[in-house]
Order: structure tokens, then sequence, then C-alpha cells
């Protein structure tokens, strides 16, 4: 055999042994991580989750192999994922039901009706609920409800936590001025003093007045000031564990977009850029989420909800 029909056959070999070799899966990047009740969770970028045991203590769940991921957010010991992809419902709901059930957690009820899949899950006397919808433009919006989840037993599955300890996480320094719902009184007052304070990952701090006229808004590398629309009042307003603000107007008069354009003047009288105008969290029909940032550090995702005649403003603090 010449030395040009041992390389050829050396090269076959290779080829053949590479194509036998296991495909390592891709790293997959956590979108929003957290605590819930004593269960350690992690939403991931799409793509496949690779070493899900039923014996984990913890909840892991990503997107869609397919998917974009176009935000993410915790609210209310809720976990949400929100994505597009060119997929039927039923394919993905099928690919997070199988995901849970690989992690030991076994399915007691299902419900699909129109563009809604809806079912619970138990593992160990813990209990997990999946809302899946489908918006327009193939964007869906996957909720994980962690209400039901009890503290999770470290050891055999028969062990019972006679009482729970909180969790303590590291937390953006926020801070909610007076109470977290807002008398008419203190709306009337908030041309004088902020009803909502909050500090983001680069420590600027972020204040929210009521129906007030911010003039000579600029860009002070300290703090940023919002109000809410003049006729309209802050209800009440909220701070997730991991650091997101939340406040709710109602009495308003603008439209969903309206109300977002009216935010969108003041992030960019004050230096912000909006960096992706065509994210539209959930769908036009009843939210959106601009992403906005300045300079290196700062960059905050903003959405606006619209829930039975109120608003539902996000000021979700992100690590640029």
């Amino acid at each position: 055999m010449n030395k040009n029909m041992i390389r050829n056959a050396g090269a076959v070999a290779l080829t053949a042994l590479l194509a036998l070799a296991p495909v390592a899966l891709a790293q997959q990047q956590p979108v929003l991580s957290g605590t819930t009740n004593g269960l350690a969770w992690t939403l991931y970028s799409p793509g496949e989750l690779g070493g899900l045991s039923n014996q984990s203590t913890t909840l892991k769940v990503s997107a869609h192999p397919q998917a974009t991921v176009i935000g993410s957010k915790y609210d209310n010991q809720s976990a949400v994922l929100a994505f597009r992809v060119n997929a039927p419902l039923m394919t993905v709901y099928t690919y997070h039901d199988e995901q849970l059930r690989a992690q030991g957690f076994t399915r007691t009820s299902q419900n699909m009706a129109g563009n809604t899949a809806q079912a619970t899950y138990t593992r160990n006397g813990s209990q997990v609920r999946l809302n899946l919808v489908r918006q327009g433009n193939n964007s869906y919006r996957a909720t994980f409800d962690l209400s039901g989840v009890q503290m999770m037993a470290q050891g055999n599955a028969g062990t019972t936590n006679t009482a729970a300890t909180p969790v303590v996480a590291p937390v953006l320094p926020v801070t909610v001025v007076g109470v977290t719902t807002f008398t008419p009184e203190q709306n009337t007052a908030a041309g004088r003093n902020a009803l909502v304070s909050a500090r983001d990952f680069a420590g600027v701090q972020y204040l929210v007045y009521g129906p007030i006229e911010l003039n000579n808004l600029s860009n002070n590398a300290g703090t940023v000031n919002f109000s809410i629309p003049q006729g309209s009042a802050l209800t009440a307003a909220d701070i997730n564990a991991d650091g997101t603000l939340m406040a709710r107007i109602e009495g308003s008069s603008l439209n969903l977009q309206q109300v977002m354009a009216f935010y969108d003047r003041q992030f960019k009288a004050q230096g912000f850029t909006l960096v992706n105008p065509t994210d539209t969290g959930a769908g036009l029909d009843y939210a959106l989420t601009y992403i906005y940032e300045r300079g290196a550090k700062s960059r905050v995702s903003f959405s606006v909800e619209r829930e039975f005649g109120t608003y539902r403003l996000v000021w979700d603090f992100q690590r640029s």
C-alpha cells in the first residue's frame, strides 16, 4: 500500500470516529434565576438542557431550541419567560412538559383551549403550575407559578420540613418611600416628594413621582426621574426579590402606545438610548417592552402592561 492510500485510509477512519463521537451540548446561558420558598430555579436561553434528573432539588427550564428570548421577569412568585418561535402551541407546550417531567415532576392536570395551555405538576409535596400563552407574531409567554412550592427537603424524598427558613438572596438596594398603596393625598403631594425610589446595578437612583410635569429633565449621572401621566393616580408599588421595580397606575385616558410614548420621552430626555424598539414582550394587544441603555452600565427593560383598565409599569434593571 503506497503512502497516499495509507493517508486516505487514515482520514476515512478519523472521519468515521468523529461521526460516532457524542456531540457535546452547547453551554446554556441563564436568563433569570432565583429562589422561591426554598426551590432554586433558573430560566435559560434557547436550547436543550443536558443532565436533567428526577433526583434534582432545583428547577431548570429553557426556551425551545429554535426560539428567540425577548424578555423574562419574576413577579408574585411566578417566573416568566417570553420568547418568539415559529412552532405550534402543542410543540412548545410538550417541550416544557418534558423538561418538568425529566426533573421528577408529575403532571396532575392539563387543559388546552385556543392559544392557551395550562398544566399542574407536583413533586415531593410541591406544586408548580405552567401557563403557556401564544400571542400574535409567534410570541409566547411561559409562566411558571411557584406559589405552591414548599421548602424542598434536602435528603430522602420522605423527609418533611417542619419549618421553612427564608432564603436571603442578594438584592438591589431598593426602597419604597412610605407605603406600597398610595392615597389620593400622597399623589397630590408627589410634586414635592417621590413616591417610589430604587437603585439599579450601576447605583443610579430611580425616582417615581405622581401626576406632575417634570420640567428640565437632563442626563444626571446619579438619578433618573419619572412621573405618571396627568389625570392618573399611582395606586401601588412593589419591589420583587430580584430588585425589579413595579408601579400601578389607574385613571389614565391614554392607550397602551401613548403611555409607552410618554415614558419613552422621559427616558430619552435623560440621556437613554432605545436599543430594542421592536421588543413587544407578550404582544402589542396588551403589553409593550422597550430596552434602554445609558452609558456602559445602566441598562433597563421597561414594560407597560394593560390590566383591566389599569397600567402596570415595570423597570427591570439589568447588568450590562
